[in-house]
């Protein structure tokens, strides 16, 4: 199931297991969605989402529940949005399975990021709505 988070502090542990000290700025364009399993929160995605923009910050689903389609159920949110026509994210060059995901739901790579992350380049993607 998943639920539009606004106490983001219901997703500490998730957000702990996902990077040390991660909490995602907020403001009033942030998006946290969340995907719930047995009453444990097992993926969430955020995303800041101005006018007809929407940015993708951060996606994760613990390792228990990867390949299940919970990420691609998770973006179709803000793909679906109507008011968004433009979605764009920036993904490690070498996460292939991520640029798979990304590429199935009509994402295509704009440009290289040299370093972006610690070092190892990035893809900023885009997927524009017809």
């Amino acid at each position: 199931m998943i639920e539009e988070i606004k106490d983001i502090s219901l997703l500490k542990d998730l957000f702990s297991e996902y990077k040390d000290n991660y909490s995602p700025i907020i403001n009033d364009y942030t998006k946290v969605y969340a995907y719930k399993i047995d009453d444990k929160y097992v993926s969430f995605i955020v995303a800041q989402i101005l006018y007809d923009q929407a940015d993708i910050i951060d996606i994760y689903v613990t390792n228990d529940y990867r390949r299940r389609g919970i990420a691609k159920e998770l973006m179709n949110i803000i793909i679906n949005n109507k008011e968004v026509k433009n979605i764009t994210l920036e993904v490690n060059i070498n996460n292939k399975n991520a640029i798979l995901l990304y590429n199935s739901l009509g994402f295509k790579e704009a440009t290289k990021r040299k370093g972006y992350y610690n070092g190892e380049d990035a893809l900023l993607m885009l997927k524009v709505k017809e």
